[in-house]
């Protein structure tokens, strides 16, 4: 979620026109979605969450601090929340909820799952990014992207290839016959992968910052986080399997990340200016 916050944030700042009287009821949507989504994932994660080494105390539903009736209730509720919400903010609020929601329900539920598929993991990254996309085209009324907001979208996506959550439970997901990328791959692949991402994150950041499509400022939450993700993965993939390695590098990775991006994108508080961009 703290991605997609960002990203709403980010549209806001170079769209220029957007009504900041809109933010509140888009992200109030959005919260909701990420709440419906947490629960979904949970409920139809209960069988693996237990036995998951990562997993194992995180899942409410699991461990009995949520029933099925409440989540039920939650599933039924939050949909039709968040769209009424997101409505308030103008007919593009409406399409994203609903957008986010249908991902969620492939991404979780049979027969579809393709969360247990080599390249499901595809889905998420493209729920983070999806925001921007949407907070632009409400601001502009077009979906057509200036090239700093295809970057700053491409950015957000790559930074979303987090298949390394699997990887503490590989040997579980072959025993359960669940194809993800790590169980079909193997480790050292979803390492490189990792490794894909974070250099593709970096050369954009720093790419932007060259043709003078982002301000120099995001690079001093950047540049740390991203060594210190790479640090991590220089270890090896059986550093990766340690959840607690995992969490260090989601956390560098997620948050000082994207505030790099609205840092980025910011010169001196004000929209960066750039003709024809």
């Amino acid at each position: 979620m703290v991605p997609a916050i960002f990203a709403l944030v980010s549209a806001y700042i170079f769209a220029g026109n957007y009504s900041p009287t809109q933010l509140l009821p888009v992200i109030t949507s959005f919260v909701l979605v990420w709440i419906f989504t947490s629960s979904v994932n949970n409920t139809y994660d209960i069988t693996t969450d237990n036995t998951s080494r990562l997993m194992r105390n995180q899942n409410p539903v699991a461990t009995g601090e949520l029933t099925m009736r409440e989540v039920q209730t939650m599933h039924l509720i939050l949909p039709v929340l968040s769209i009424a919400i997101g409505a308030l903010a103008g007919p593009y609020w409406i399409g994203l909820p609903i957008l986010a929601i249908a991902l969620v329900l492939l991404y979780d539920i049979r027969p579809f799952r393709l969360k247990d598929r080599p390249f499901g993991f595809l889905i998420a990254p493209l729920c983070q990014s999806l925001p921007l996309l949407f907070a632009y085209a409400a601001a502009t009324s077009s979906f057509a992207l200036p090239l700093r907001g295809l970057l700053t979208f491409a950015f957000l996506y790559c930074n979303g290839f987090l298949i390394a959550r699997y990887l503490p439970d590989t040997d579980l997901d072959v025993k359960l016959g669940i194809h993800n990328f790590s169980a079909t791959y193997g480790a050292e692949a979803t390492r490189r992968f990792e490794i894909l991402g974070v250099t593709i994150k970096s050369l954009i950041q720093v790419g932007g910052i060259l043709l003078g499509l982002f301000s120099p400022l995001g690079m001093l939450l950047f540049l740390p986080s991203a060594a210190l993700q790479l640090s991590i993965l220089a270890k090896g993939s059986e550093a990766l399997k340690d959840p607690a390695n995992f969490r260090r590098f989601a956390l560098w990775g997620l948050v000082p990340c994207s505030a790099s991006i609205v840092l980025g994108i910011v010169q001196i508080g004000q929209p960066v200016s750039i003709p024809g961009v």
